[in-house]
């Protein structure tokens, strides 16, 4: 089957798409918020990505093609987690997905960029932060923490503006350099900047107040753009997609008439 023909077939969910293809069978997926890269192992009734059954152990979607019967599967190669929107990367084929997550894996010709907004100002213009981070498991969740011992984290940061109604929101431009679990939530809580919307790691009052007044409640953390370069078969692929920022990024950044009064007013 032809690379066009199974884009045609594949189960995507509302709110997700297809942000770019390379000719190799890599492509990459952006997904809005609130939609998983796959769904948990005991609910296989959510809603993700691509809404076919999913293997666990071999990291792949599977269906059929209703017209002709044949099996088809698409392979995942990267997670961002449910509340983040943004762009995941999969494969065509088996072989170049565990090439592609060997890559993901040493951090080896892979770069993500992720814009952020934040509940603080003051924040410097730059700078890279570098924390030890260890997951724990509890309930079939997982939650990461910022101490002494763990995991080297590391992410580069960049100011990109502050919002226009004075709600002391700041966006980021962030480069995770690694790639651990909830790294980017864990790291900018330890700095007193949550990320807003965040409802494991963020400021519950504030998140509260500014859906109060902005009808926002979402997480408000994008992966953006995503490349990878790595050599396969003899070939460098050489593949970058990119995600447009949703617009609640900008609504909630851009001055807004009944956002400032409110303020004004309380």
């Amino acid at each position: 089957m032809d690379t066009e023909k199974f884009l045609e077939l594949i189960p995507l969910a509302r709110g997700a798409e297809i942000a770019g293809v390379h000719p190799s069978g890599l492509l990459a997926i952006n997904k809005k918020a609130g939609i998983k890269t796959h769904p948990n192992f005991n609910d296989r009734g959510e809603v993700s990505a691509v809404m076919a059954r999913y293997n666990f152990d071999g990291e792949y979607f599977s269906w059929q093609d209703e017209d002709t019967g044949e099996k088809l599967r698409l392979y995942l190669i990267n997670r961002i987690d449910s509340p983040t929107s943004g762009l995941i990367l999969a494969s065509l084929d088996a072989e170049l997905a565990a090439a592609a997550k060997k890559a993901f894996k040493e951090r080896s010709g892979v770069s993500k960029i992720y814009t952020a907004i934040v509940c603080a100002r003051g924040i410097p213009k730059s700078g890279e932060w570098v924390d030890y981070i260890s997951e724990k498991s509890s309930g079939g969740r997982v939650r990461s923490y910022a101490g002494r011992t763990g995991a080297k984290a590391v992410a580069a940061f960049t100011l990109l503006d502050t919002d226009k109604n004075r709600l002391g929101l700041s966006m980021l431009r962030l480069e995770p350099k690694t790639g651990l679990t909830h790294q980017l939530r864990v790291q900018c809580a330890k700095r007193g900047i949550p990320i807003l919307g965040d409802r494991t790691y963020g400021d519950f009052n504030f998140n509260r107040r500014i859906r109060s007044l902005t009808g926002q409640g979402r997480m408000f953390l994008h992966c953006g753009e995503i490349r990878i370069s790595i050599d396969f078969c003899g070939e460098n692929i050489d593949f970058k997609a990119q995600a447009p920022l949703p617009e609640s990024f900008e609504a909630i950044m851009d001055y807004n008439n009944k956002i400032a009064g409110n303020i004004a007013a309380s």
